[in-house]
């Protein structure tokens, strides 16, 4: 009788090991948080679940929670709300008010095991001011050499370097100048590249300078035919 009890206990044990040694499914927002949207634009949310190739997602849920107030959300057809890849995916458009609280992501697993994570989203006051910026590029050419470093940029503005520029983008719209030099420094050379902001300005007091030679002209052909 004793060596039937040992033998159902390690069999037990046996089958029950991958259950005891399975634990919950990680799960965790991709983006920032708190995270800030604007009223009558689109809300995505997404969660990534660590799974290994045993684990089985039996069930995935969301809620929204305001104040003392929590809601379950579905992804009904037809509604502002959809759940998208596999329910990894939140989608809520044309936002309200009410849409604005912290979200919370609940992962089970096939054993039962739980797992979630939250993020406050919230309604921006200031959305972020935009312009049209002028910006000039370096580009080093292809070539087949083997080098052991990157190309480090640095640029001048009007034989000046700019202290707070050191990538290969520069804002002319920034940095007012007439002559942009990028220079590029590698353990294969040192490189200059420069642009002149001046040809334009050059064309148009040209271009004013006729326009102004004529219209004396014309002024002056009228006065003698009159």
């Amino acid at each position: 009788m004793g060596s039937w009890m040992l033998v159902w206990i390690l069999c037990s044990t046996v089958i029950l090991m991958p259950v005891c040694l399975d634990g919950s499914i990680p799960v965790h927002f991709k983006t920032g948080r708190p995270l800030y949207v604007a009223l009558g634009q689109t809300l995505v949310l997404e969660a990534e679940f660590k799974k290994t190739p045993d684990d089985v997602i039996d069930m995935v849920t969301w809620e929204r929670e305001r104040g003392k107030e929590t809601i379950r959300l579905s992804g009904a057809q037809g509604s502002r709300i959809s759940l998208e890849k596999d329910d990894a995916l939140l989608r809520i458009t044309d936002v309200a008010e009410g849409d604005f609280g912290i979200y919370k992501v609940t992962v089970t697993d096939s054993n039962g095991y739980q797992e979630h994570d939250s993020i406050e989203v919230r309604k921006i006051e200031d959305p972020p001011e935009a312009w049209i910026a002028r910006v000039l590029e370096c580009v080093v050419g292809e070539h087949d050499k083997t080098q052991w470093d990157s190309p480090q940029f640095s640029w001048l503005v009007d034989g000046v370097p700019v202290t707070n520029q050191t990538g290969r983008r520069l804002n002319i719209s920034e940095v007012q100048g007439v002559n942009y030099t990028c220079v590029i420094k590698s353990s294969l050379n040192v490189t200059h590249a420069t642009h002149y902001e001046a040809l334009k300005e050059s064309v148009r007091s040209c271009c004013s300078g006729l326009i102004a030679v004529g219209l004396v002209i014309l002024t002056a052909v009228c006065v003698a035919a009159g």
